[in-house]
């Protein structure tokens, strides 16, 4: 398991930082040497140059790649484009010479080759070195280009090759490029005609904020959420048949007002266009500041003409996972947000700030395009996407969807929106149908909805491409035994056990359905082992001890239960459990702290009300003892145990 550090170190990465973050590519002038001659002066040119670029840069390559005899760049980058090229269109004037060598004593690629060029009437040649590696994560063509200047005639190459050997090659004509064997004549070489061709594009200012589009790569179904109207009444997003624009805004937000007139200066457009307008107010949701009456206060004076209402919890939940999931990193939502879905139901395009209604209505034909084109689109520098000539990529991205809609599938799961993590989870099997894992969660959504034939069928459909699934058996193991097929419900525990003997919780399972089944002693065998493998699961210390309380072993009790109240303070039935041993083995004080303990973490616990008004009845508190068993009652007015006993104790006070 990756260590805490790792984990939070990821997380950091993801939510935008780094070691070295918000480094420009730089660009210094040589302005020659300073007063005296002395020190050599370098001035930023970065902004004059053109690759001044908001990115957060890292690696330089130089190569001619155009054949031009001048250095163009590659530039690599921490963030979006990861890769830029620049190409270098300075006249040029002077003379160059291209000089591609090649190893015969020492390595091939004469890495350490150590060239001067002497060109006439200059007093110091010009000096290069071949290198593996030239800076950080680069390596630049291991072509020498020499830019050599204005001269006529020929020069001198002296190379000085890394096996020791130095070899003058005399009368080189420059303005050309050669191919140098070691020991050889330099021989001419020409560009080839198949080179890879790239797509200019000219460069773009940083885009401001209210400019921030995110266009959808994957297409995810975003689930149907409930919000309160502004005037109370419940509604419900996104609206089915029509493409909905989701508009997170606060009062207190400027440009969300700015926003919000926008909308309604442009409604007609909007509703001709196909877009319903849904605008959920912030205002005193979570952390957000202000109050709703501000809300009411600011749409009312607008008089908005489309749907107006209140964000809640679960619905900035779903879209900062939709946000999460879609995207790179784990920024936080800002506004004004606002989301485009398709009339499918999809997220289709995220807006962060103002994008203007043109944009907006632009966009409704984005999730008509086919994934590769999406993904040009998300991109936004042009160019061509090996997805659609490369099987390889192809598949990945595939991988990557599916990968996507899966985790989106869970956290749905987790937020238990099983409605929409039932469509993700089939919705990930159409693409992937041997994907047992998906198989496996849908048949838990199934099971938590009480729906456990379902649930049984998708279990069967996990098994079915993956047999030795330890988990699905286990699964298929508790859904027979909630349809009262005990015997078969046995059998799967026990292959989950079988194939993994150590899988969470499987002991535990197995252990309840024995001691519903009267075989105490092989229950109590399996919740040991439960504890030994799992020895952070509190529930599983919690049914040992009780099993060693239905056995008459309350000694044996005591230790796991209070294990059990360790790890987790607030488990009321383990907190009972612990005051029903102290109980059993005499110790009248400690039971009644372990009960009253198990009514403060959870006072409509009926168990524990019924043992704690017991326990003061033992004690003659008979006041005390009536307060509980009422609570009871009032938790569970068909409590046989608490009505008896509160008659009993209404009598004893009669009586006094």
């Amino acid at each position: 398991m990756p260590s805490q550090a790792h984990v939070d170190f990821s997380r950091m990465m993801k939510r935008g930082r780094s070691w070295s973050g918000r480094e420009r590519h730089c660009v210094y002038l040589n302005l020659g040497k300073g007063k005296a001659g002395r020190l050599s002066r370098f001035a930023n040119v970065s902004a004059v140059s053109g690759i001044d670029y908001p990115e957060d840069g890292r690696a330089l390559c130089l190569a001619d790649w155009d054949h031009d005899g001048d250095l163009d760049f590659w530039l690599s980058n921490r963030t979006a484009p990861q890769l830029r090229f620049l190409r270098n269109d300075t006249p040029r004037g002077g003379r160059f010479l291209a000089l591609r060598l090649e190893g015969r004593k020492g390595n091939r690629d004469a890495i350490g080759a150590r060239v001067e060029v002497s060109v006439p009437g200059r007093a110091v040649p010009f000096l290069r070195t071949v290198r593996a590696g030239d800076g950080y994560l680069a390596q630049s063509s291991k072509e020498l280009v020499f830019g050599l200047g204005g001269f006529t005639g020929e020069v001198q190459v002296t190379v000085r090759w890394p096996g020791g050997a130095v070899q003058v090659i005399e009368k080189v004509v420059p303005d050309a490029r050669y191919v140098v064997v070691e020991g050889e004549d330099p021989v001419p070489w020409k560009r080839p005609g198949d080179e890879l061709a790239l797509q200019a594009s000219s460069s773009r200012p940083e885009a401001g904020p209210g400019e921030v589009r995110v266009p959808m790569v994957t297409l995810l179904k975003v689930p149907t959420m409930s919000y309160q109207s502004l005037d109370g009444n419940q509604a419900s997003v996104p609206k089915e048949g029509r493409a909905t624009l989701i508009n997170l805004w606060a009062s207190w937000c400027a440009p969300c007002l700015t926003e919000l007139a926008e909308f309604k200066e442009h409604h007609e457009e909007l509703q001709r266009a196909g877009i319903e307008v849904v605008a959920l107010a912030l205002d005193g949701v979570g952390e957000s500041p202000g109050e709703l009456v501000n809300a009411k206060r600011a749409a009312a004076s607008m008089k908005l003409p489309f749907a107006v209402g209140r964000a809640n919890k679960q619905i900035l939940t779903v879209l900062e996972r939709l946000h999460v999931r879609l995207t790179p990193m784990e920024l936080e939502l800002v506004v004004p947000l606002s989301l485009l879905i398709d009339v499918e139901g999809r997220l289709a395009v995220l807006y962060k700030g103002t994008p203007g209604v043109d944009r907006i209505i632009e966009d409704l034909s984005h999730s008509s395009l086919t994934r590769a084109e999406r993904l040009r689109s998300a991109a936004g520098l042009g160019g061509v996407s090996l997805e659609e000539s490369h099987p390889t990529v192809a598949k990945a991205a595939d991988q990557l969807e599916i990968t996507q809609r899966f985790q989106f599938a869970q956290d749905m799961w987790q937020g238990r929106l099983l409605a929409s993590a039932e469509v993700q989870f089939r919705e990930t099997l159409a693409l992937a149908p041997d994907f047992a894992e998906a198989a496996n969660n849908l048949g838990l959504v199934h099971a938590t909805r009480g729906e456990h034939g379902k649930a049984i069928e998708a279990y069967r459909k996990a098994l079915a491409i993956r047999e030795d699934f330890a988990t699905a058996h286990m699964n298929m193991g508790l859904a027979l035994e909630a349809q009262q097929r005990v015997s078969e419900a046995r059998r799967s525990l026990l292959k989950a056990l079988e194939l993994d003997p150590a899988l969470p919780k499987a002991n535990d399972a197995l252990g309840l359905l024995l001691a519903k089944q009267g075989e105490l002693t092989s229950a109590r065998t399996y919740f040991k082992v439960e504890t030994e493998v799992n020895p952070n699961f509190a529930e599983g210390f919690n049914h040992l001890g009780l099993i060693h309380l239905s056995l008459s072993e309350a000694e044996g009790a005591v230790s796991p239960l209070r294990r059990a109240i360790e790890l987790d303070p607030k488990n009321a039935d383990a907190c009972n459990n612990l005051g029903l041993a102290y109980k059993r083995l005499g110790r009248p004080e400690e039971a009644g702290k372990a009960f009253e303990m198990s009514v403060r973490v959870s006072p409509r616990f009926v168990p524990a009300l019924i043992n704690l008004g017991l326990h003061h009845l033992d004690r003659g508190e008979l006041v005390a003892a009536e307060k509980r068993f009422s609570q009871a009652l009032l938790v569970h007015p068909d409590s046989v145990m608490a009505r008896r006993n509160l008659a009993r104790v209404r009598s004893l006070l009669e009586k006094q």
